[in-house]
């Protein structure tokens, strides 16, 4: 866990705390993931762990808070995992039960007064997008407050530029350096290089490692990982930033 982000975690906020950065900005972020298999070396809540980190960096910079870090996403797969290790995965796997746990939740934000609501998903599938982008558009509608939902990396630049030059993956360089920066102690490469492993350049769920994405053993570093989340949240905290001046300027 990163300490610098307790300010913006609403579970970790004092009643006024919350009532002030309401005040100042109000913007309310929902991370969302999945508790599945990531390899070896990361923790099953990875997805909806680095989403809540990317969430934190967007509300210190463009305020706002964020909530609880949201795990039982969409899969398709309730067993998913290389052979030996299934049977990790919970998600809800039903997209009317995820849209309609996201839609009661965007509906007890608007009804706390905030304005704008951001969904981000760290697990990258369309399945689990679009339910919370419609959950946002409904419980938003006429209530004078919008919103928006968005994969964890989906505003990168395409190509991606030299600071961040992967997209994002399965347990690869991107997620696993994201883990390493935002729960160091909850990585641990060691468990890939003790075992024998794929030497691929970039992997593709192939193998003992279920990994999918630049082989993180070589490419993967806490300092990429800090690079990702603070750009992938200064994106999506501009976006949620400019979308509140919007709504404002319709006042």
């Amino acid at each position: 866990m990163l300490e610098h982000h307790i300010p913006v975690r609403y579970e970790l906020l004092r009643p006024e705390e919350v009532k002030a950065l309401r005040a100042a900005t109000p913007i309310a972020y929902i991370p969302a993931g999945s508790l599945e298999w990531h390899s070896f070396q990361n923790p099953l809540g990875t997805d909806a762990l680095k989403a809540h980190a990317v969430c934190c960096e967007a509300a210190l910079k463009y305020g706002g808070l964020v909530l609880p870090p949201f795990f039982q996403g969409l899969l398709g797969d309730d067993n998913w995992g290389p052979e030996g290790w299934a049977g990790y995965t919970l998600g809800f796997n039903q997209s009317e039960v995820f849209e309609a746990t996201m839609l009661a939740i965007v509906r007890a934000l608007v009804f706390s007064d905030w304005k704008v609501i951001v969904g981000v998903t760290g697990h990258d599938i369309q399945e689990q997008l679009e339910p919370m982008r419609r959950a946002i558009e409904q419980g938003t509608s006429g209530t004078g407050a919008t919103g928006f939902a968005v994969l964890e990396g989906e505003l990168n630049p395409d190509p991606p530029e030299e600071d961040v030059p992967y997209k994002m993956d399965h347990a690869g360089a991107w997620e696993t350096s994201c883990m390493m920066y935002a729960w160091p102690d909850r990585v641990d490469l060691d468990t890939l290089r003790s075992r024998k492993l794929s030497d691929e350049e970039k992997m593709s769920l192939r193998g003992p490692e279920g990994i999918g994405g630049f082989n993180p053993v070589k490419y993967a570093s806490a300092e990429l990982g800090k690079r990702i989340i603070e750009k992938m949240g200064d994106l999506i905290g501009r976006k949620a930033s400019e979308m509140l001046t919007a709504l404002r300027k319709e006042k």
